[in-house]
Order: structure tokens, then sequence, then C-alpha cells
């Protein structure tokens, strides 16, 4: 008998060695669970009797928790824990972790790409090539991105590399709202610290990098749109959640703003019906921002790592239900 059993739910990478050969020097077995796991039943029965789960999108809610016995620890594949009730965790003494910064350079390198192309219309001009049109003369809605003010929503890990590349764009002003960050912090590294209105009121182009809570879901909402510039851009690969859908699709059609680039959304997958799709000045990826090679390789590795530490009595190094 291995001496600890660990489920892996929803599955989805193309390989689990990385974490089988990490496990099997505590002697753990990791069990891979048959389906997807999008219920709390297929849950409870793909990690019946595991001592720790590894878990992405799958729910792991206060009856999940109940229900598990041996269970000691969740550590959950990426970043947002929103699908895992931290505070039962937390009362029946189940360690929670997550592994922040594994696709920062990712998400930054695709909220850049996505700027870039709505910035110069990229999808619009591969498809009039490919239908023949070669286009030296053109009248477009281009506009260049030095000189142009920068909004970033969010100043976090990944809010502060994406600023680190776009700098090399020669912005204009960058403006950060973050009631987190300092005016010290500003200061040093060169950008204004304001708030919402004023940033999305001034703003060319706003990148959203803060996370999905209650005060921030549907932050960006009609209101918010109709403030912004007719010229502006928003980038959104930060959480669906932030950004009401129905109203960006009424901002892009109607021309409150200029474009936008999203690679998350409120419902995942997308729903056929999305009022999102078919909008030609909408770019939509469907939530790849965080993937490389690379940041797979070190996702597996720092959540199976948080799983031996937990399992052989030590803290997770990114704890996130202290008690």
């Amino acid at each position: 008998m291995p001496a600890f059993l660990v489920a892996v739910l929803s599955l989805g990478y193309e390989s689990y060695e990385t974490e089988r050969e990490i496990l099997a020097g505590i002697d753990a077995q990791m069990i891979l669970a048959p389906a997807d796991c999008i219920t709390e039943e297929e849950v409870i029965a793909a990690a019946d009797e595991a001592d720790a789960i590894m878990v992405r999108e799958a729910p792991v809610t206060a009856r999940v928790l109940d229900a598990l016995p041996n269970l000691r620890a969740v550590v959950r594949y990426g970043v947002g824990v929103d699908n895992i009730d931290l505070d039962r965790a937390r009362e029946k003494g189940i360690y929670v972790a997550n592994v922040p910064g594994y696709g920062n350079e990712e998400v930054s390198d695709h909220a850049a790409a996505l700027l870039l192309a709505c910035i110069r219309t990229l999808p619009a001009r591969e498809k009039t090539l490919r239908q023949g049109r070669f286009e030296t003369d053109i009248n477009e809605k281009i506009y260049r991105t030095a000189g142009k003010t920068l909004g970033l929503l969010g100043y976090g890990a990944i809010g502060r590399v994406f600023l680190r590349k776009w700098r090399g764009f020669n912005p204009g002003r960058v403006l950060v709202c973050d009631p987190a960050v300092s005016s010290d912090t500003a200061d040093r590294e060169g950008f204004e610290l304001t708030d919402l209105s004023v940033l999305l009121r001034e703003s060319d182009f706003v990148s959203l990098h803060l996370p999905l809570t209650d005060a921030t879901r549907g932050l960006i909402d009609e209101a918010a749109l109709r403030s912004m510039k007719p010229t502006s851009i928003l980038i959104n690969t930060a959480r669906g959640g932030i950004v009401d859908e129905e109203a960006l699709a009424r901002a892009l059609k109607e021309g409150w703003i200029l474009a936008a680039g999203l690679d998350v959304f409120e419902k995942e997958p997308l729903p056929p019906g999305s009022p999102l799709l078919g909008l030609d000045n909408l770019i939509l990826t469907g939530h790849v921002g965080w993937y490389s090679k690379d940041s797979v390789k070190e996702l597996q590795t720092r959540a199976a790592r948080e799983v031996v530490r937990t399992l052989t009595g030590t803290k997770p190094e990114n704890w996130v239900n202290p008690w």
C-alpha cells in the first residue's frame, strides 16, 4: 500500500509524469480522475480516499471537503482559488495552496499581443489579404502606440511585468488604479496613481490585471465603458467576471470604444450564443494566456512540491488559507 493517495482532478495537461516522479519520492500514489469533475458528486467519487487533491476548475466546496475524511491538502494548479471553499478548509485544518507567478511572462505577453493586434487590426488585415486585397492604400482607425496613455487596472505581479514590456512602446503616460500600491512605488516606478474614473476617462489602452472578487465582479459595466474614449482599447487577461459582456458587446457594436481583446469570459467555455461572437473589433482567445511549454512544466513541478510539503508535515510555500 502506498503511504499517500493524491487525486488529480480536471485533467488537461499533456502528461502527468512530472507529478508522478515528484510524488514517488514520498511513496504517494497519484490517481487521475476519469472525468472532468465538474460537479461535487464527481469530485467526491474521484477523490474518495485521497490525502491530497490537485485541482484546476473542479468545485471543492464545503460539501466536498466534508465528504473526504482523509483530505489534508488541496493544491490549485494556478493562482485563482475561487472554486475552493477556503473558510471550510480552514475550519477542517486542510491546507490550500496555489502556484502564483508561474505564468507571469506568458500572461503579460498575451495581454501585450492582444493589445498590439487590436491596435494594428491584425485579424482584419490578414483576412483582407487572404481575400485577395493588398492594402497598400488604407483608411482604417489605426493609431500609433507611442505617446499614448496606458491604464493598468491592478498592479500585481502580472501588471508589473506587463508594464516592463510595454515601456518599450514609449507610452506618454502610465496610469495605475490599485489601492494596494503606494505613492512611493508610483514615484519610484514612474507612473501616476489614480482612481478608476480618471483611468477609464483618460487612458487610450486599458489592461485589466486584478482578481475576481465581490468588489471587482462586473466592475467594467455599461457606465464604465461609456466613460472611456471612443478610440480606446480594453484588454482582459485577468478574469472574465470583471467585465459585463453584454455591455461590452454593445460598446463595441455602437462605438463607445474602438476595440477589445479578451482571453477570459464570464462563462467558460464561451457559449455559442454569446453576444461577443461576430464582432469584428473584438479579438477572442480561449483562456490560453497562461500557456507555454515552460509555464506548464513550472506549474506542475511547483504544484507537486506543495503536495509533498503538506503531506510530510511542512507548511506550503504558497498557503492561501492560513490559520
